[in-house]
């Protein structure tokens, strides 16, 4: 089995059992002394640190859009996402949005700490004038926020 490890399983104290990846966008994001040293341990027991295809980044880039996650996904979280749909892996993570574009993509995921995301559809509606949009910034039309919510 081979698993994905968002940044969440740094910060925590969870063994896994399993052949473990995660990306160098990832390792950026471990900026305190704990979780670098727990990335350390974990890689001297086998962890490899992956970046993954640029196709499959794509894939993951449309799926969040399908979702509409895409607004809320950083690149990391894509790195994940896409690095797990490659290695055909699960994604250890407590993010409901990678969940969510987990559940989109067919990946298995799995979370850390927090309860399993259930499958959410989301869409973009103008905070002025009502209309909707495929995407989160700033109306064409009345110029007020587009913000998420659910569909």
């Amino acid at each position: 089995m081979k698993a994905v490890l968002d940044a969440t399983v740094f910060f925590s104290e969870i063994c896994i059992t399993a052949d473990l990846y995660t990306t160098p966008l990832v390792v950026q994001e471990l900026s305190d002394f704990r979780s670098r040293c727990r990335f350390e341990l974990m890689q001297t027991q086998g962890l490899n640190v992956r970046e993954p295809a640029r196709e499959s980044v794509g894939r993951v880039v449309q799926a969040s859009v399908r979702s509409g996650d895409a607004g809320v996904l950083s690149p990391a979280d894509i790195e994940v996402l896409a690095l797990a749909a490659e290695l055909g892996a699960s994604v250890y993570t407590d993010d409901f949005a990678i969940q969510n574009v987990a559940f989109e993509l067919g990946i298995e995921s799995r979370p850390v700490h927090q309860r399993s995301a259930v499958k959410r559809r989301w869409k973009y509606r103008c905070s002025g004038c009502g209309r909707y949009y495929s995407l989160p910034g700033e109306c064409p039309v009345c110029g007020a926020d587009i913000k998420r919510k659910l569909k």
